[in-house]
């Protein structure tokens, strides 16, 4: 009895020997901060760069769509040269024929204040006007007089033109709505990127714990198997393992705080937050939604997803192109009317009475002769180019709702597989330590602890890595079908 007394008290004090002379290497960092997976997906979204980027996407597509919608409505312009000189020479053809220079030297000023209104359907312009002018003749003989329009109107119509106004019609509300949506899955994006630089801190973070933890274990091992083989109870080949497992031990946990370093930078740098603060990644539950089926998730990536409003863009888009095009081909007839009154008087108040009718018509008409082909070669290519647009459509279209239902079927399966894996992990945290603690009385061998060391470590990262894809498929079903099914409701903004 005193014999097995004496050789535990010298295991004992052999353990805390070891232990203070392999002490694991520790980071030092001005600040720490504790970061649940919430908290870093807020600050993805608010502080990233690529969430400042897609807030500025969607301001510019805001206001392109501001652009469209003013074009429509009347604009109102005042415009003027407030005065004009003008002394110069100028050619003069007398009625002999023979050229002669005159000086020319006047002061005039024009004002112009017109409401220009686009019409739509038809591609024409109307504009109504009111134009006041002065002119003064210097010199010896100075006379003045005024010229005014109080109002005209006059219609600009393209009779066979292509008419822009009607596919802006078609594009510009599909445009927008389809920015929408992509500035939604570009957060989505943003949630996605932000989830991947979290695990993979987290999972640095959990191989450097299990790396010290290791580290511990063995150094209490190897002073263990010091006492035993000092009584020889143990074998010199074991004794030799048991140290080399301890040097490794000691790698491991260099090589592991390199790499925690590393991805604490990545994830610190795309969060915006202040350097020199060590993040502490918090392991979260898993994101389990259940109730979800496949059928649900291919119809709302259907109705949500910007890929099939931007199909139908693409679309509209070349077959615009081919009309164009065709009606380059067509003469080019376009019709103006301007109608209103006019007087001219030296005071400003006679001119703008006694005023006579002003009234102006002509039709222009451009008709294509000889051109070597250019206009039947565009219109050629504009139609080659739809042809291909329409199969490309048809097979991304295929593409796209192929990967819609692997995704389906790789979330639903996912729950699942998460929870069978964090009760393995769960059984294989038990195993090691019941492993560690029937070597110490020496029942097992170091092969077999070694083996329930490898299946503790691997059931921890399997574990991780679930969490991960868990909350990666979540997120990715939120970038496919830009829908919240764990709120139960779409999380496009609304205008």
């Amino acid at each position: 009895m005193k014999n097995r007394f004496f050789i535990i008290i010298f295991i004992l004090s052999s353990i805390g020997a070891a232990a203070q002379e392999s002490e694991p290497l520790d980071i030092s960092p001005k600040e720490i901060l504790h970061l649940s997976i919430e908290d870093a997906l807020k600050l993805g979204r608010e502080e990233s760069i690529d969430s400042k980027a897609n807030s500025n996407t969607m301001l510019k597509a805001y206001w392109r769509y501001r652009d469209y919608r003013a074009g429509l409505l009347p604009g109102i312009t005042l415009s003027g040269t407030l005065p004009s000189l003008n002394r110069s020479l100028k050619s003069y053809q007398q009625e002999n024929g023979v050229y002669k220079f005159i000086p020319n030297n006047y002061l005039s000023e024009y004002m112009n204040f017109s409401i220009r209104q686009a019409i739509p359907f038809s591609g024409g312009e109307l504009y109504i006007e009111s134009n006041l002018e002065r002119m003064d003749q210097l010199g010896a003989n100075r006379t003045g007089s005024f010229l005014s329009v109080p109002f005209s109107v006059t219609l600009s119509q393209p009779l066979t033109a292509y008419n822009p106004y009607k596919w802006q019609k078609k594009t510009e509300p599909l445009r927008y709505e389809t920015s929408r949506q992509e500035y939604t899955a570009s957060m989505e994006d943003i949630n996605i990127t932000t989830v991947s630089y979290y695990f993979d801190l987290l999972v640095s973070m959990s191989k450097l714990e299990s790396a010290r933890q290791n580290h511990k274990n063995a150094s209490d091992l190897y002073g263990v198997a010091q006492a035993k083989g000092k009584i020889g109870t143990i074998s010199d080949s074991d004794l030799m393992q048991l140290k080399v497992n301890l040097l490794n031990t000691e790698a491991s946990i260099l090589t592991a705080e390199n790499d925690y370093l590393e991805k604490m930078n990545i994830l610190r740098n795309y969060l915006g937050i202040k350097a020199g603060t060590e993040i502490i990644p918090e392991i979260p539950q898993a994101k389990i939604i259940d109730g979800v089926c496949s059928d649900a998730i291919k119809e709302k990536a259907r109705k949500n997803n910007p890929i099939y409003d931007n199909f139908k863009l693409r679309l509209i888009e070349a077959e615009a192109n081919v009309i164009k095009a065709k009606r380059e081909r067509m003469p080019d007839v376009n019709l103006y009317i301007s109608v209103g009154a006019t007087g001219s008087h030296p005071s400003l108040s006679g001119a703008y009475n006694n005023l006579e009718n002003r009234q102006i018509a002509e039709i222009g008409i451009s008709i294509p002769i000889l051109d070597w082909g250019k206009r039947k070669g565009k219109y050629v290519q504009a139609k080659a180019d739809y042809d291909l647009v329409k199969e490309r459509i048809v097979r991304e279209e295929d593409q796209f709702d192929e990967k819609v239902r692997i995704l389906a079927e790789d979330f639903i399966d996912q729950q699942q597989l998460v929870k069978i894996y964090m009760e393995a992990d769960a059984v294989a945290q038990e195993r090691y330590t019941i492993a560690l603690n029937r070597f110490t009385v020496g029942d097992i061998s170091v092969t077999d602890l070694n083996y329930a060391e490898q299946e503790k470590d691997r059931a921890r990262q399997n574990y991780i890595s679930q969490l991960y894809l868990s909350w990666l498929y979540y997120y990715n079903l939120r970038y496919i079908t830009l829908y919240d099914f764990a709120e139960g409701c779409d999380i496009i903004p609304e205008n």
